[in-house]
């Protein structure tokens, strides 16, 4: 039903949008292996009498500890880390650093266990092992609290920076349709007493055009986005007569990712005006589509008109370039070059979080 579709898309995109970090992530590996250095050498600093020379035996031991805790607690986070997902910052925040402290706390029994079965000695600033435990979670309790609060903030900032990114990119929106709107509108009356029919589509390609950039700026699959690009140009080759020729190479399988809303309208938009408009002759605009395992690229090329070039401002080129970002982080990309008489924009971004599930209705 569209009602689970809906929540199932909400869900995924909460999910991808977590702050909590993936630590389970191979990127995550080195820093997570650094910081259990980090922090072994902490709890040194902090306890041992004299550092030199440099008790190798007591480092050993903090630096096993802490990587055991911070590998079982990681582990544990990570099969969690879905369902803090709808949590708070302050739950998530107590909930990671009570499964580090209870970790901390069982792993030091075991390990003192351990030594006194092998027979290998304890830390050797240490006389009471209980109080060193007490030691080691007030200085961990302190240090996951700093770092929770540190993930926390920088959630924060990301979420102001979003927000107003997303005001500046509605802005810009506003601003591109009106020039949209009167030159069609031209198109329509001019067609009203020629050809009826064909300004009765033309209405009809319009107002689909309109009610899809008025709606909130959300994902939609990418055969959606190519449909309203169709429509899009079919008004224009009203205009633009035998002049404009577009090669549509599309994958079967557009429909099984998402996009943001009108993205590759604006970057068609630019290729007409850019292109076809300054050209007397036919001009043959390429849209291919390739989707893999985890990418979507997207290639349109126009060819360069032969006399003078019309300059813009590049304003559609930065609003798409900062939705995707905003919507798939810097792996989004959007390059723009002249190739050997054509002008060609690549745009492409990961597949994984874009991806969408039909469900029957």
């Amino acid at each position: 039903m569209p009602l689970t579709h809906d929540n199932n898309d909400k869900a995924q995109a909460a999910h991808g949008d977590f702050w909590l970090p993936d630590f389970c992530s191979r990127s995550s590996h080195r820093r997570i292996a650094g910081l259990a250095v980090l922090i072994s050498l902490l709890l040194l600093v902090a306890q041992s009498p004299e550092l030199w020379p440099f008790p190798v035996w007591d480092f050993l031991l903090l630096l096993g500890l802490s990587g055991a805790v911070m590998a079982v607690s990681f582990f544990l986070i990570c099969r969690w880390r879905r369902r803090m997902a709808g949590w708070s910052h302050l739950a998530v925040a107590a909930s990671v650093i009570t499964i580090i402290l209870v970790n901390l706390v069982w792993l030091s029994l075991a390990g003192i266990a351990l030594l006194d079965q092998l027979g290998l000695p304890m830390l050797s600033f240490v006389s009471n092992e209980y109080s060193a435990i007490f030691r080691h979670l007030l200085i961990s309790g302190l240090f996951a609290g700093l770092f929770m609060r540190y993930l926390t903030l920088q959630a924060q900032l990301r979420e102001r920076e979003k927000a107003a990114l997303q005001a500046r990119l509605e802005a810009l929106q506003a601003r591109i349709q009106p020039h949209f709107l009167f030159n069609s509108m031209n198109i329509i009356a001019s067609l009203i007493a020629i050809d009826p029919d064909k300004a009765e589509q033309a209405v009809e390609d319009l107002a689909t055009l309109f009610r899809a950039s008025l709606r909130d700026s959300a994902d939609v699959g990418l055969d959606e986005e190519l449909a309203l690009c169709r429509r899009y140009a079919n008004i224009e080759e009203l205009r633009l007569g035998d002049r404009l020729h577009i090669d549509w190479q599309v994958p079967e399988n557009a429909g099984s990712v998402r996009i943001p809303l009108l993205t590759l309208q604006p970057l068609l938009e630019n290729a007409i005006r850019h292109g076809v408009e300054l050209s007397a002759v036919r001009c043959d605009i390429m849209l291919a589509v390739h989707i893999s395992d985890d990418l979507v690229s997207v290639l349109l090329s126009n060819p360069l008109p032969a006399g003078e070039r019309r300059t813009g401002n590049q304003m559609s080129m930065r609003n798409v370039a900062e939705r995707l970002r905003a919507r798939f982080g810097p792996q989004a990309k959007l390059q723009a070059a002249e190739e050997n008489g054509y002008y060609v924009t690549r745009l492409s971004y990961p597949r994984g979080s874009g991806r969408m599930e039909r469900k029957p209705h």
